[in-house]
């Protein structure tokens, strides 16, 4: 979803924001820079990446705000050392989101800076370890082995598995998914995503509704913490709490692997692929900006590489 962005023109809104942004940026200020239009875990990225590149600013005795080509260019060849291209592009993003938004002229725009982030995807090519796939034949299996269990984790699981593939669903929309986003109107039920309806299969509808009778209905989240005695809370899964949940997938399969976030986008890309749908309609489906990922999770990383440049060089603001 394109971002609401503005140009900061107001003089003293703009001196005070440079105060807070050439010291120690916090997370509140990045919200309030960006008009609140992104996600907790994006804010935290975005300050975490700045006040590395302050420190790198102070210990260089050189301008944070506006920042020259030269300091940003040598930034990110010094984090070139230890990170990868993935790493080092977001940096990038990141300086130059600032600079944007506070009226600045764009160092990471300039030719020498793009020359070397241009050189470093060549150089650091393959370090970006391809996610591990979350595939239909994983769900089947899975389902089959634990669709008549009654622990309560193998069950508020599977419709965890079922409801991310079926959505293409990111982790921060899972563990953001509330009540009113499942329409049970109509069988099987759907998952309601901004603008998007995503019906579920059959298999997909047995296990969430399973999962929804023993679900806390004084939560508004429909998937929360089951303590140790088996007690369903109230509270939203958190990240650490997802991760375990799909390393269990990994765990229950024999797999060798691990699963991430992202698994399960990449296994209902490849699926939707294998059925036949083109790379637009799939890239519509998962909710992308641009058809870079579909691409990338196909295999085709020439034309995830061609797609991502030919975004980067819009960069809307507004």
């Amino acid at each position: 979803m394109k971002k609401n962005l503005l140009v900061i023109t107001d003089e003293d809104i703009k001196k005070q924001t440079i105060a807070h942004f050439i010291n120690c940026a916090s997370l509140d200020e990045f919200a309030r820079l960006t008009n609140n239009e992104y996600s907790r875990s994006s804010l935290l990225g975005f300050t975490k990446d700045w006040n590395l590149f302050l420190e790198f600013c102070q210990l260089k005795h050189v301008s944070p705000l506006p920042a020259s080509a030269t300091a940003v260019r040598l930034y990110l060849e010094k984090c070139a050392e230890n990170k990868k291209y993935a790493t080092i592009r977001r940096y990038a993003v990141t300086i130059s989101l600032v600079h944007r938004i506070l009226g600045f002229k764009d160092p990471t725009a300039n030719a020498r800076v793009q020359s070397t982030l241009s050189g470093l995807r060549v150089n650091k090519k393959g370090d970006n370890k391809q996610t591990e796939s979350f595939s239909r034949e994983h769900l089947y299996t899975l389902t089959e082995q634990f669709s008549s269990s009654d622990d309560l984790q193998d069950i508020r699981n599977l419709a965890i598995y079922h409801v991310m593939f079926d959505a293409l669903m990111k982790r921060s929309e899972l563990k953001n998914l509330t009540s009113a986003q499942v329409d049970r109107t109509n069988t099987p039920h759907s998952i309601i995503l901004g603008a998007h309806r995503y019906p579920l299969t059959e298999l997909g509808h047995q296990c969430l509704s399973r999962w929804l009778i023993h679900r806390n209905h004084s939560s508004n989240y429909v998937f929360t913490a089951i303590d140790r005695h088996g007690n369903v809370g109230t509270d939203r899964l958190n990240d650490s709490s997802i991760y375990r949940v799909l390393r269990r997938a990994s765990d229950q399969l024999g797999l060798s692997i691990a699963f991430s976030g992202q698994s399960l986008r990449v296994g209902a890309v490849k699926d939707l692929a294998n059925q036949g749908v083109n790379t637009k309609e799939i890239q519509k489906r998962g909710r992308w900006l641009s058809p870079a990922m579909p691409y990338q999770y196909l295999g085709n990383r020439t034309q995830a590489e061609l797609e991502k440049m030919r975004f980067l060089t819009m960069k809307p603001i507004d």
